[in-house]
């Protein structure tokens, strides 16, 4: 009877356990459909964020089309200044090369035939010789003509650098009157001469 009854017990406590278990788990099923649709019906609005993301997408294409257009152009530059380094280049290249120039007597080193000119010496016609005398002078004209006793305008001297004094001020240091300090009056032995004359002035005036 008494083992009977024990499991009688212990069978209607497991039911038990089990069917609290079963309710909890349909609790929370319920629970989460319930919270998805409260959610999706009040607090997330799926349309706005539908048209935000419209709206962003339609941002990103502005901006990637920018970028696009902004990388045509640093390109663009960035093959001009090859292209302008690359003429300088050459320039200087013709400038160096004006000694092997075609002459009235004999063809150049770039000439081919005798009868035709080549297209690399007109370049280094363009860039080379300078006139170097029309250099100009900073310090006189050269458009004047002068004579033999004329004289040129010389520059203009420049200031000495470095920590020195007005030569005024130098002057009136150099010709100041004298003024010697009284450690400088004062003979280095004038103690021991007094000491000694004090002694000669005691010597004379004993009585024998």
């Amino acid at each position: 009877y008494l083992g009977r009854m024990e499991y009688h017990r212990e069978l209607a406590a497991k039911v038990e356990e089990r069917q609290l278990n079963y309710f909890h788990n349909m609790a929370t099923k319920i629970k989460k459909v319930w919270k998805g649709h409260y959610v999706r019906k009040n607090v997330y609005d799926y349309y706005a964020m539908k048209k935000y993301l419209g709206a962003l997408e339609e941002k990103n294409k502005i901006v990637r089309e920018k970028l696009r257009e902004y990388e045509e152009e640093m390109r663009q530059r960035e093959e001009l200044e090859a292209e302008v380094k690359q003429l300088e280049k050459y320039d200087k290249y013709a400038r160096s090369c004006h000694y092997m120039m075609s002459t009235q007597v004999k063809a150049g080193v770039f000439v081919k035939d005798s009868d035709q000119s080549s297209g690399f010496e007109e370049q280094i016609k363009a860039v080379f010789p300078k006139d170097l005398s029309k250099k100009k002078n900073k310090w006189h004209k050269t458009d004047k003509k002068l004579d033999d006793n004329s004289t040129y305008e010389l520059p203009p001297l420049r200031r000495v650098q470095g920590p020195f004094k007005n030569p005024s001020v130098v002057y009136m240091q150099r010709h100041k009157s004298l003024k010697p300090t009284l450690k400088v009056q004062t003979d280095f032995n004038t103690e021991d001469v007094a000491k000694e004359k004090d002694i000669q002035e005691e010597w004379c005036k004993k009585s024998y």
